[in-house]
């Protein structure tokens, strides 16, 4: 196989398939059509769901919460829950209205199954079951609690406006009696729970206190005092040991701050003790007077008044005398150092005899603690229980229940407003998501190639030109779009392949092209004929053939007569070469049409004569392109690839499978060939920007390409694309 090092993945299940936004976006435009039918599908389907809905009327009452309620046991400690509507009493509430233990009360207390009103009747006398009125009850009733409030909005839906308020108005009557029934239920419990556990707790109050006098007989009454005088002799030691080690420490980093700094005075001053020396500071307070005395003196007088003599002479002195202050100083903190030491060492001594004594009347006075704890403990639960046993008593002597009837309900007057614009915008919504859901999979069911990097993923080709949609009529008008359309987005594509084949084989020359395609009708006719009018276009001289001996199409196309000699008979030697070919109206593009049809095909272009013709047809022409059969249809095209130098296969976007188009390349593979590039033919006009070929103002005549360009600008312009494309 040539270009072996290109391995082609022939596995489907190994090809990714996912939707990116980007492809998701192009799939949703080129679909909008499905979904805005879906959408309108959606929009008659709310339409008549509004119409078949008969008319509801709803009717409402409105309870009241007290927020007053019995409290069992006392948290004053935690968190009050005074407002019985709360978020969690709230969703306690609604839960209440919702449950099927409340709705069969409701169903029993009123006799609701018995009601031809309520259900209609069944035939032969049969009887509705339970199941069918709850069901029936739960779905036409309403709870809802007033925001911020303590209102309670109990309501019913229902066709009769009398059933509605009755039900309404039944809802709100059993909850009432409901919580009147649980109210007096849990008061009683609550009162007898009291009871029990304030005469249990009396028994044990009452036999603590007697434990502790007779610890107390047995001890000593001193017991507590003596205890009490220790802790607190113990407590003013330990404050004046850690005062005295508090002390000492500061004297011994003085101590040893001043020893560092024996001959430098001013080093002295700036330590802590020695500058708060009561001598130190008594002559700094000196010198400071005397210099304040001068600053005085010196406005009245000079230097060398007696006066201000004197007074300089005693503010030297004073200096002196704190000089020689500074230097007696750490001798004296030396000694108040070791007297702070022996201070702590004597509190120390006293600490410990303190704690031996306290530990001897700890070991007697730790019972008598528990015990005492124990009574207090029981008086203040006692205390406690009598009190909420008072106020058990009181609430349940008051009012029976909290919950009132504020509004009752009321025959409605009107049917509810049916809600046709929330219908038809679910109906809307539903039927525009159905269409994006059903584009979507259809798109993922769809594996065709849709996309050029998905060409190029699944294929490991490179894709040399994507070329536009046309209508299958406007193709039969203008099968050559270069000639009949040479300004459109058709022609300029072709134009790019003609440069993407010369670019793809610089290396070893592309004067031979083949054209091929996987399945019949995927456009390779029309691409060959095109690219070879470019070609020619460019001032190269190009001979076309039509090698599909079985469905020729090329002699219609470009030559006035399907019944012209061409290949079949050179091959069969009825004609010669000159016969064979045929000049067309384009300049520089010759045509060999596929000639008289014959039975046997592969046989004739599996002889010998066709490397020579190809031969001597390529010392006539610069470029010689090839028009072959579908490689999955019949094997014709197998037998013509070694005599070419570049294989372009056709494959038609969105249509064409890609198992078949990766059958149709290891086809070719196993005759030894590999396609150079893929073209993706017949790609949607509006997905350009997604497709990649001239998006925008770059695809419209008037920007690149015109059908009113002068004849000397185009061939400046081929003579420009020469210049960077030179033959080969």
């Amino acid at each position: 196989m040539k270009n072996g090092n290109h391995k082609i993945d022939l596995d489907l299940e190994a090809q990714e398939r996912s939707l990116d936004l980007e492809q998701m976006w192009f799939v949703i435009r080129e679909k909008a059509w499905l979904i805005a039918l879906c959408g309108l599908i959606g929009i008659f389907g709310g339409l008549a769901y509004i119409h078949r809905t008969p008319l509801t009327y709803y009717a409402q009452a409105v309870l009241e919460v007290d927020p007053g309620h019995i409290k069992v046991v006392d948290n004053s400690e935690v968190e009050d829950e005074q407002d019985p509507l709360s978020d969690q009493m709230a969703q306690t509430v609604l839960a209440v209205f919702r449950s099927r233990a409340f709705a069969q009360e409701v169903i029993l207390h009123y006799h609701l199954l018995s009601r031809p009103d309520f259900l209609p009747p069944l035939p032969d006398g049969q009887a509705h079951t339970m199941d069918e009125g709850i069901g029936m009850l739960i779905g036409m009733s309403r709870a809802v609690i007033q925001p911020g409030t303590r209102f309670i909005n109990v309501g019913a839906m229902s066709a009769n406006p009398v059933l509605a308020k009755e039900i309404a108005d039944m809802m709100a009557n059993t909850y009432i009696l409901e919580t009147m029934e649980q109210r007096d239920a849990s008061s009683n419990l609550g009162i007898q729970f009291l009871e029990q556990q304030a005469a249990a707790i009396s028994g044990t109050l009452a036999a603590s206190a007697k434990a502790v006098q007779d610890y107390v007989k047995l001890h000593g009454a001193s017991l507590v005092e003596a205890n009490d005088t220790v802790i607190s002799e113990l407590k003013s030691k330990s404050n004046a040991l850690n005062t005295a080690r508090a002390a000492r420490l500061q004297l011994e980093v003085d101590d040893e701050e001043i020893q560092k700094h024996l001959n430098n005075p001013d080093a002295l001053l700036a330590i802590p003790s020695v500058a708060n020396h009561p001598m130190i500071v008594q002559t700094k307070a000196l010198i400071k007077d005397l210099e304040t005395k001068i600053d005085v003196l010196q406005l009245r007088y000079t230097e060398k008044h007696p006066k201000m003599i004197e007074a300089r002479t005693e503010l030297d002195d004073e200096k002196r005398i704190l000089m020689d202050n500074v230097k007696k100083v750490p001798t004296l903190i030396h000694a108040e150092r070791e007297a702070a030491v022996a201070m702590e060492e004597r509190f120390a001594a006293e600490v410990k005899e303190q704690e031996g004594m306290a530990m001897n009347l700890d070991d007697a006075h730790i019972e008598y603690d528990v015990l005492s704890r124990n009574v207090q403990t029981d008086q203040a639960m006692y205390d406690g229980i009598l009190t909420r046993l008072k106020e058990a008593k009181v609430a349940t002597g008051g009012e029976a229940t909290n919950v009132h009837v504020f509004e009752p309900a009321l025959i409605p007057g009107e049917a509810m407003q049916a809600r046709k614009s929330l219908t038809l915008g679910i109906s809307l919504g539903g039927g525009l998501a159905a269409g994006l859901l059903l584009s979507l999979g259809l798109n993922f069911l769809d594996s065709s190639l849709k996309t050029v990097d998905q060409a190029e993923d699944v294929l490991g080709l490179t894709v040399l030109a994507s070329i536009p949609r046309q209508s299958p009529s406007r193709l039969r008008e203008s099968s050559l779009s270069l000639v009949k359309a040479p300004g459109s987005v058709v022609a300029e594509a072709f134009r790019s392949l003609r440069t993407a084949v010369y670019l793809a084989g610089r290396s070893r020359g592309r004067k031979i092209v083949l054209f091929t395609s996987t399945l019949a009708a995927e456009g390779k006719t029309f691409c060959s004929a095109n690219y070879a009018t470019a070609l020619a276009q460019q001032g190269l001289r190009t001979l076309l053939i039509d090698a599909d001996l079985r469905s020729p199409m090329i002699g219609t196309v470009l030559l006035s007569s399907r019944k012209l000699p061409g290949l079949a008979d050179l091959l069969s030697r009825r004609v010669d070469a000159e016969a064979a070919i045929h000049e067309t109206e384009i300049e520089n593009l010759w045509v060999m049409p596929a000639g008289e049809l014959v039975p046997n095909p592969a046989e004739l272009l599996a002889c010998s004569d066709v490397g020579e013709m190809m031969r001597q047809l390529g010392e006539r022409f610069e470029r010689i392109v090839i028009d072959t059969a579908p490689v999955m249809a019949v094997s014709d095209t197998l037998l013509l690839l070694e005599h070419a130098q570049a294989i372009c296969l056709v494959v038609n976007s969105n249509k064409t499978a890609r198992k078949w188009i990766l059958r149709a390349i290891k086809l070719i593979a196993e005759a030894g060939s590999r396609p150079d590039g893929v073209i993706l033919n017949q790609m949607p006009m509006r997905m350009a920007g997604y497709y990649s070929y001239y998006p925008g103002k770059y695809g419209e005549p008037e920007v690149y390409g015109s059908n009113g360009i002068p004849k000397g600008s185009r061939k400046k312009e081929e003579s420009e694309i020469e210049q960077i494309a030179p033959r080969f």
